[in-house]
C-alpha cells in the first residue's frame, strides 16, 4: 500500500464524516423548518418500523409549519403516535387526510441551545477525523522497509490533510452558527 492509496482512503472516510456532519446540521432547526428533521422518525406501518419519508410526503407549508400527507390514509394514527413519542416537542394537528405540525418561533434560548448542539456535533466530527488519521498512520507504520524519514514525511503530509479537513468542518460550523443565531 502506497501513500497515495492511504491518502485516498483518508479522503474518502473524511468526506463521509463531512456528509454526516451536514446531515446532522440539517436536523437542527433554525428560523425555517426543514423536513429533514423528520428523517429519523420510524413509524410502525404494516407490522414493520418504516421511515416516515417512505410512507408519507413531508412538505414545508410555510416557514414554521409542515404538512405530512401519508400515501395510505389509514396510517395517520400510527404516524401521529410516532410523532408524539419522538420527543421532538411537536403537537401534531390530525386531519382526515394529513397531519399539520406548527413550530413556534425559536427563542433566543432555543437558538443558543441549537448552537451548543452544533458545537457538540462539530467536536464529534473532529474526533472522527482524528481517528481516521490515527488509523492511516498505523497502516503506514506497519508497512515494511520504510525509513524513519519517509514516515516523518508521511506524518507531515497527513497532518496537512487533517488540518485541511478540520478547517472545512470549522467553516461549516461557523456558517451553521450564523444561520442558527439569525432571527
Amino acid at each position: 500500500m502506497e501513500w497515495n492509496e492511504i491518502k485516498e482512503e483518508f479522503c474518502l472516510e473524511a468526506d463521509d464524516v463531512i456528509s454526516w456532519l451536514n446531515n446532522e446540521y440539517d436536523k437542527l432547526r433554525c428560523g425555517r423548518v426543514n423536513p429533514k428533521i423528520f428523517d429519523s422518525i420510524k413509524v410502525d406501518a404494516y407490522g414493520e418500523l418504516t421511515s416516515l419519508n417512505q410512507i408519507a410526503n413531508v412538505q414545508v407549508s410555510d416557514a414554521r409549519s409542515i404538512i405530512i400527507k401519508p400515501y395510505d390514509r389509514t396510517l395517520i394514527k400510527e404516524i401521529n403516535t410516532a410523532l408524539v413519542s419522538s420527543n421532538m416537542g411537536v403537537n401534531p394537528q390530525v386531519n382526515p387526510d394529513n397531519i399539520r405540525i406548527n413550530f413556534p418561533a425559536p427563542t433566543e434560548d432555543s437558538r443558543k441551545q441549537n448552537v451548543k448542539k452544533a458545537k457538540e456535533i462539530l467536536e464529534q466530527c473532529k474526533t472522527k477525523i482524528k481517528n481516521i488519521r490515527q488509523d492511516c498512520k498505523k497502516m503506514y507504520e506497519k508497512l515494511e522497509g520504510i525509513s524513519e524519514d519517509v514516515i516523518h514525511g508521511f506524518n507531515d503530509e497527513l497532518d496537512k490533510i487533517t488540518k485541511k479537513y478540520n478547517l472545512e468542518v470549522e467553516s461549516i460550523f461557523e456558517h451553521k452558527q450564523v444561520e442558527l443565531l439569525k432571527i
